[in-house]
C-alpha cells in the first residue's frame, strides 16, 4: 500500500513540475506536461529503472490514457474558429498529413532493414552485436 502513495506522490509532484514550469516559461501547460513526463522517464527511468515509475500498474495506465484523452481535448479548444475559417486549407493539408503519416510509417517500418537487425539485436545470424554491460566487458 505504500508504494501507491510512493508512486501517487511522485506523479502529482511531476504534474505540479510541469504546472510550474509552464507558468514560469509561459507555455501550455500540456506541452509542459508532455515534456515533465518524458524527462522524468528518461531520467527515473535510466537511474532506477522502468518500474521506477510504475508504468505497468493497471491504475497508472488508466491515468495515462484519460491524460491522453484530456490533452487531446485540451489541444481542441486552443483552436481558434476564426482562423481555422480563412486559412483552411492549410489546416485540411496539416490535418491529413498528421493522420495519415504515422499509418504510412508503421506500413514502411519493419521494410527498414535496419530495423528488423535492431530487434533481433545479438540473435543468431545477426549483424548487430548483444548489448553488453559495462561490467561484463572488463
Amino acid at each position: 500500500m505504500t508504494q501507491i502513495y510512493g508512486l501517487a506522490t511522485l506523479w502529482i509532484g511531476l504534474a505540479l513540475i510541469a504546472t510550474l514550469l509552464s507558468i514560469w516559461l509561459r507555455v501550455a501547460t500540456a506541452m509542459s506536461e508532455i515534456i515533465v513526463g518524458t524527462v522524468a522517464q528518461l531520467v527515473i527511468g535510466a537511474a532506477l529503472g522502468a518500474a521506477a515509475l510504475g508504468t505497468d500498474q493497471s491504475w497508472i495506465k488508466f491515468l495515462a490514457g484519460t491524460g491522453a484523452v484530456l490533452l487531446t481535448f485540451l489541444a481542441g479548444t486552443e483552436l481558434d474558429p476564426q482562423v481555422m475559417r480563412r486559412e483552411w486549407k492549410q489546416a485540411v493539408i496539416v490535418g491529413l498529413v498528421a493522420f495519415t503519416a504515422p499509418f504510412l510509417g508503421a506500413q514502411r517500418w519493419p521494410a527498414m532493414p535496419w530495423v528488423g537487425a535492431a530487434i533481433q539485436a545479438g540473435s543468431p545470424g545477426s549483424p548487430c552485436p548483444p548489448h553488453r554491460s559495462r561490467s561484463s566487458t572488463q
